[in-house]
């Protein structure tokens, strides 16, 4: 069978949705199916998705195409509606969590361009149960097309052997976060809370770039403890964790949140917000705390490590058994 895929970008830095389009050709190629992308987004989006792809999908000749995001297949049910069409949609940020000023009305606009589109698709794909109740509600979508598929890290974050990671310092205590810093991720409210933390063993690790990376910068300043590293590439990702005693995910909202299935798989305790929207498959594997009592909370792990690692290593293995 011959699979297209509509695709933006596949290279690391594109985030969630590209480890996603990573995995699913392998596993298509897997299965026998023949895979062509998209053309590329390189300069402008408008232009990628009102001219470049709609030209592409004219003179495409596929059995079935799959869009890998919401707005990645606004065009698709007008130029191929007789075709089958699958969609994956992972999350609703911009609707829940909206940004202000022209950029954030630019986003609602075409996310719920795109939701409007995906209602002329065969199959949804939902990456949690969250987001397929984000979709019925907010997206008008039928509960019977969307279908629950949980998306897999790879196989590597479990079979490497853990190590100490070319981040860690000796003697400290390590504190990581990994995610693009957009404004619902919270990388600030993190350094707020952590500098208020008085202990002199402590590190807070922070990795990713984006458009909060100038004011995080800003607030670390002065505290050493504090390292922002960028970006760190796929291939440095197990180090990453394995550099850490706890992983925090301080985002506000996650459609799935692989990090955070990453650091798991690695053997880490992993801290999310009380006041986060994040997937119960997920969350059930995580501890949570409330920002206010949040170095409290750190205390204790820093004093009952051992224990937490042990229990963390028990999750990891849990958290096998539900991806696969």
């Amino acid at each position: 069978m011959r699979i297209c895929l509509i695709v933006r970008r596949v290279n690391t830095k594109a985030g969630g949705i590209a480890v996603y389009t990573r995995n699913l050709m392998k596993r298509l190629a897997k299965e026998g199916h023949e895979v062509e992308l998209s053309p590329p987004e390189r300069l402008f989006y408008l232009l990628w998705q009102f001219f470049k792809v709609p030209l592409w999908l004219v003179r495409s000749r596929c059995d079935v195409y799959h869009a890998v995001g919401v707005i990645e297949g606004i065009a698709l049910p007008l130029l191929k509606p007789k075709t089958e069409k699958r969609i994956t949609i992972h999350d609703l940020i911009p609707l829940k969590h909206p940004r202000k000023g022209l950029k954030g009305f630019l986003e609602r606009f075409f996310i719920r361009l795109g939701l409007l589109s995906a209602r002329g698709y065969d199959i949804v794909y939902a990456v949690s149960h969250l987001t397929k109740v984000d979709l019925v509600r907010l997206g008008g979508i039928s509960e019977d097309k969307i279908r629950v598929v949980h998306q897999p890290i790879d196989e590597r974050f479990f079979t490497v052997p853990r190590g100490v990671g070319k981040f860690k310092e000796q003697r400290t205590f390590t504190i990581g976060y990994i995610s693009r810093m957009d404004y619902h991720k919270r990388h600030a409210l993190l350094v707020e809370l952590f500098k208020r933390w008085n202990n002199p063993s402590a590190r807070l690790l922070l990795a990713g770039t984006g458009e909060e990376f100038e004011r995080v910068r800003g607030l670390a300043e002065g505290d050493k403890r504090i390292k922002l590293l960028g970006f760190v590439p796929d291939g440095e990702l197990i180090e990453f964790y394995d550099s850490l005693d706890v992983y925090v995910h301080a985002s506000k909202y996650e459609g799935w949140g692989l990090p955070i299935l990453e650091a798991l798989a690695r053997g880490k305790p992993v801290v999310v917000f009380d006041d986060a929207e994040i997937p119960n498959e997920v969350a059930t594997f995580c501890l949570r705390m409330s920002p206010t009592s949040f170095n409290l909370e750190l205390e204790k792990l820093f004093e009952n490590r051992k224990q937490a690692k042990k229990l963390s290593i028990l999750k990891s293995k849990a958290l096998r058994t539900l991806l696969h």
